[in-house]
């Protein structure tokens, strides 16, 4: 087989392109973020809320005059996506939801070993008298069920019924209805998702035949991907390198995938899908100098070994890293200007229609901005407030300069 030979230059540029986030968004309104979010399969959801949420923050960077609700509507209006397990906790199509049988399958096994570990397996005793109450009552928060305390500690459930309504979820009983806030407001599955999506038989004959869907998919998360460990590969199944590689073999004897070859990396195994292949072949010579503010856990993020790699970007997040052990800071977000990394910026929590206000801005060693691109900041500045609805522009304690 024939193997593709990219540059990483090349590379760069179809990583930009497949993502969307070169000159010009290629997406608009709620038709892009269903057009985005099927490209690559997944986005990845995180409550943490400083400038938005990680799905908000993914979306805003790619989608023209992106606002919260597109995404709100989609998945709690009109259900053409649903809040699962994929890349950790995502929000994917809902006409994915019958592929994940296996997933939910293995959340039950794995949700009933940490209830038993802390000492609240109680909780599975009240599944079908919740199930009742929500036939009857419709849509709940778990708080308007008393069972009684969960126990106290780091990572636990403060209540049964919590515990409870999140195992029915994660296993395909309950689904999302609605946020408030972070909040999950809980509904039969049934009545949340058509039913032909709901009764759909397992797509799969085998678990091989799975992972083959799962591998692939996951190649598509990011568009370009390697064979070895990495962010890429987190989740159930494609953790699994043995099993992964095997996959990988099947995909490509069949023609799904197709290898390539990225110089300077040579050692690495590299595939992309075979229908990406036109948005590789259709690359253009330069992708523009579009500047985007991209989320922590952005799809082009997910393996921080490759984004050094091929963009000579060296960025993790610090979230959960001691305030004296930080390179930079608690959130930061990374700055793209076409198909480099020329910045990174940590701003302060936002809320309601305050000026956004940054702490702290680094340049990227060895770049000196001119005119032009402190404009085109300047611009991206003023759309990022527009998402959030800042009032204003910006506010800033270490100045663009």
């Amino acid at each position: 087989m024939e193997i593709i030979k990219l540059s990483k230059e090349e590379m760069r540029r179809f990583l930009v392109t497949y993502q969307g986030l070169c000159a010009g968004k290629q997406f608009a309104g709620k038709e892009g973020v269903l057009e985005f979010i099927k490209r690559v399969g997944c986005v990845q959801y995180d409550p943490l809320d400083v400038v938005g949420r990680n799905a908000d923050l993914v979306l805003q960077s790619r989608i023209e005059d992106y606002s919260e609700r597109m995404l709100y509507d989609l998945l709690y209006k009109d259900r053409a996506l649903v809040d699962g397990w994929d890349k950790m906790m995502s929000i994917y199509p809902a006409s994915d939801w019958p592929y994940f049988k296996r997933i939910r399958k293995i959340k039950d096994q794995e949700i009933k070993w940490v209830f038993k570990h802390r000492h609240y397996s109680n909780a599975l005793d009240f599944v079908d008298e919740i199930h009742e109450f929500i036939r009857k009552n419709g849509a709940v928060q778990p708080s308007a069920i008393d069972f009684g305390s969960a126990g106290k500690g780091t990572w636990r459930h403060k209540r049964l019924s919590s515990a409870a309504m999140d195992y029915m979820y994660n296993i395909g009983i309950l689904g999302i209805s609605e946020k408030k806030n972070t909040q999950k407001v809980y509904d039969l599955i049934e009545r949340l998702l058509p039913a032909g999506i709901i009764k759909q038989e397992d797509p799969f004959d085998s678990d091989d035949d799975f992972c083959k869907w799962y591998v692939k998919r996951r190649i598509g998360s990011i568009g370009i991907y390697w064979e070895r460990n990495g962010g890429g590969w987190l989740g159930y199944f494609l953790e699994d390198k043995n099993l992964r590689i095997k996959m990988l073999a099947k995909l490509s004897e069949e023609g799904e995938i197709l290898p390539v070859e990225i110089e300077g990396l040579e050692k690495e195994k590299f595939y992309i899908r075979k229908e990406d292949l036109s948005v590789l072949n259709s690359l253009e010579e330069n992708v523009g100098d579009r500047v985007a503010f991209l989320a922590p856990l952005d799809n082009m993020l997910w393996d921080r070994k490759l984004v050094k790699d091929i963009f000579g970007f060296d960025y993790s997040w610090e979230v959960y890293v001691p305030a004296g052990k930080r390179r930079y800071g608690y959130y930061v977000l990374p700055v793209l200007c076409g198909d480099r990394f020329i910045a990174r910026f940590e701003p302060e929590m936002h809320r309601g229609n305050d000026p956004l206000r940054i702490k702290n801005w680094w340049w990227e060693d060895g770049f000196v901005p001119d005119g032009d691109t402190i404009d085109r900041i300047k611009e991206a500045y003023a759309a990022f407030c527009g998402f959030l609805g800042a009032d204003g522009l910006y506010e800033m304690t270490s100045p663009i300069r």
